[in-house]
């Protein structure tokens, strides 16, 4: 009975040392393929063979090809496999010489990678010791993956995006291009407070084309190392067709001269939820064809909290992005002089949910913001806009180019007063001014130059409006001249208490709303 008893024992214990052992329970035995995802986390930063042992018993990775050696932009004798398993979007670059010349994208690829060594080549992680044997394709044509992603959200997790499809949308390029300039080279994207490099070779099939002064750019994110071996990321595009909504190089002068639009109101704090029911109200100076002239609207919110450069001025100004600033840009539609216009939340509602549905206005840009990303710049958020404490802003730009340097046709600043946030004298680090009826980039009494908000004379702040959650439209009134381009009499707020029934005109009229003229 004993021997029995010490038998039934052993083999419990076999059956639980077996139980404890790693399995694919779907396949009822160890996978033979790794996520490219956790192939990369093997590497720390030496060269690494990769073993059966290390990999937990797998042998293989799996992957779509996302570089296209037909279009002539891709690095030399690389292929690039983007890869999505357990929701991770994770790329590698295979070294195979003149092989690689025939993959192309969509191709979708079985590769044994036992055997071969896991390194760092000119700042790119690769997998080096390929055969062609070791390859075999599954089928072609295949789709793939392109995430839209911020350069702040790049340079921030850059191994996530490594050799992988990514899109950064409605980038400014810089140096401001002229007529005639090319894609060819290298030129950077300005993405907020952040910036990230275009590659382009010269063998490129759109090598020549003229390069616009913003637009939306795909391309596969490649890690590379300069001289100093410093790492720079780039974005290589596959094709001309990863570059889109295109807006063509404008005046660097400003053709729309000074004042072509003022800021008349603004719904900050909805009744309700804010969420995309945010919106910005707008007069136009002149006749005015989006298309033609773009613009670009941007707003700022100015929590000690809020990233980047939390607790500090904006490092970019008005271009910081992030959870600082968001911006929208203006490039189709049309308004006449004299005329209201609007940008913001995508609801369009009067007074937040169940309230007057404006659509009928003219709206020239609105964005789902709780959902997506700004216009180059600017983080998804559930509001834009501070509600009560902080400082906040909004500013309307000539062009979509907006960088550290550039100076706003008009802006409203409302809120908080503490300066921490919004100027940094030490680091001459802010949010810049314009001239217009409360602000001057020169003393009037000194001519001290003074371009930034709280610099100098520069303190006018129009308090938040009370009580919290009452749906409230913050009526700016004043005079302005549209001839001279001149204000007759400076803003001053009205705090106008709306209902669910409010409707345009009771924004858009009476004494306390901007009156305009022309003389």
């Amino acid at each position: 009975m004993k021997t029995k008893i010490l038998y039934v024992i052993f083999c419990l214990a076999i059956l639980v040392i077996g139980a404890c052992k790693k399995h694919d329970y779907a396949e009822g035995e160890l996978s033979p393929i790794i996520a490219v995802g956790d192939l990369r986390s093997l590497y720390k930063g030496t060269d690494l063979t990769l073993t059966s042992e290390k990999m937990e018993g797998a042998t293989q990775i799996v992957g779509t090809v996302i570089s296209n050696p037909d279009s002539g932009n891709v690095p030399k004798d690389v292929v690039i496999l983007q890869n999505s398993r357990r929701s991770m979007v994770r790329g590698i670059m295979l070294a195979l010489g003149a092989t690689s010349l025939t993959y192309h994208s969509g191709d979708s690829l079985v590769v044994k990678v036992e055997g071969t060594v896991l390194k760092k080549v000119n700042g790119a992680l690769q997998i080096t010791g390929l055969t062609p044997a070791a390859i075999t394709k599954v089928s072609s044509q295949n789709p793939v993956t392109v995430r839209a992603v911020s350069s702040y959200t790049i340079k921030s997790n850059p191994d996530q995006y490594e050799s992988t499809l990514v899109q950064i949308k409605a980038a400014t390029v810089m140096p401001a291009p002229k007529f005639g300039d090319t894609f060819a080279g290298e030129k950077y994207l300005v993405n907020g407070a952040d910036s990230i490099v275009l590659h382009t070779e010269a063998t490129a099939s759109y090598a020549g084309a003229a390069i616009p002064s913003s637009a939306t750019f795909a391309g596969i994110l490649i890690s590379s190392q300069n001289t100093a071996g410093k790492t720079l990321l780039q974005v290589w595009p596959r094709t001309g067709a990863d570059i889109t909504d295109v807006v063509k190089p404008v005046d660097p002068d400003g053709s729309l001269g000074p004042n072509p639009v003022i800021i008349t109101g603004y719904v900050n704090d909805s009744k309700g939820a804010d969420g995309n029911y945010e919106y910005f109200q707008f007069r136009a100076t002149q006749n005015i064809d989006f298309s033609k002239t773009p613009m670009a609207v941007v707003t700022c919110t100015n929590a000690g909290t809020a990233a980047p450069n939390a607790g500090d001025a904006p490092g970019a100004g008005w271009a910081t992005g992030g959870g600082r600033t968001y911006k929208f840009n203006l490039t189709s539609g049309k308004v006449k002089q004299g005329d209201f216009f609007y940008v913001g939340g995508s609801n369009k509602k009067i007074n937040g949910p169940n309230t007057t549905d404006i659509s009928s206005a003219n709206w020239i840009r609105s964005i789902a913001y709780v959902t997506n990303d700004g216009d180059g710049f600017g983080s998804m958020s559930s509001g834009l806009l501070p509600n009560s404490g902080n400082a906040g802003g909004i500013a309307i730009f000539v062009g979509t180019s907006v960088t550290e340097t550039s100076i706003p046709a008009d802006f409203v600043l409302f809120g908080g007063t503490g300066v921490t946030t919004i100027y940094n004298a030490t680091t001459g680090k802010g949010y810049r001014v314009c001239d217009n009826d409360h602000y001057h980039v020169q003393d009037p009494t000194t001519s001290a130059a003074q371009p930034f908000i709280y610099q100098g004379s520069n303190t006018y702040v129009i308090p938040h409006s009370t009580p919290a959650d009452a749906g409230i439209f913050v009526k700016l009134g004043g005079s302005f001249d549209m001839t001279n381009k001149v204000w007759l009499a400076p803003r001053k707020f009205v705090y106008y208490t709306m209902t669910t029934t409010s409707a345009l005109p009771d924004i858009e009229s009476g004494v306390d709303v901007t009156a305009v003229s022309t003389k």
